[in-house]
């Protein structure tokens, strides 16, 4: 496995987790909230934001404008289904979703699941860490690398692997922050 296969490896396992984290409430509105949610239209599943724009009105609330007006009850009804938390109000051409803030209690909960996804993230990392260190060492084995290329690439590998832990370590965090300011 040479570097930039690690990297580009390591740069997934980032961008899921940012995908992940952006869908965790902060308790100001944000469209990645409702954007993914599935809606039955046109005979098939589609996500909100293939039907229409979703825009912030404030902190506290989403207007989701669909394309085809003839959506506004189907999209309610899919909103409404799969956030619990969330009630989209119907209005003559648009809906609105108010985003109640967070309690105290649900704040904690959702940065310890943002520790969770985080230290999942991590191990991910080291499993492809491991990867890569059975690969040098085979490499080795076969003759085709020496001794201090070995150990050159071994630290050039954990080099890598420490700027992407530590990149999962500053994503968590300034998501924890965002829950946990009020």
């Amino acid at each position: 496995m040479n570097t930039s296969e690690l990297k580009s490896k390591l740069s997934k396992i980032h961008e899921f987790l940012q995908g992940e984290l952006s869908q965790i409430r902060t308790g100001r509105a944000t469209p990645s909230l409702i954007e993914n949610i599935a809606v039955e239209a046109y005979g098939a599943k589609m996500m909100i934001i293939e039907l229409g724009s979703i825009t912030v009105l404030d902190s506290q609330n989403l207007a989701v404008v669909p394309w085809d007006k003839g959506l506004i009850k189907s999209i309610t009804k899919a909103i409404r289904e799969n956030q619990a938390s969330l009630t989209p109000i119907e209005e003559s051409d648009r809906i609105r979703v108010p985003v109640p803030s967070l309690t105290e209690e649900r704040r904690k909960e959702l940065a310890k699941m943002v520790g969770v996804k985080a230290e999942e993230s991590k191990n991910a990392i080291r499993n492809i860490r491991q990867e890569a260190m059975k690969d040098i060492e085979k490499m080795f084995s076969d003759k085709s690398i020496g001794e201090d290329e070995k150990f050159r690439l071994k630290e050039e590998t954990e080099k890598i692997v420490r700027e992407f832990i530590d990149g999962v370590e500053e994503i968590s965090e300034t998501k924890r922050s965002e829950i946990l300011s009020v």
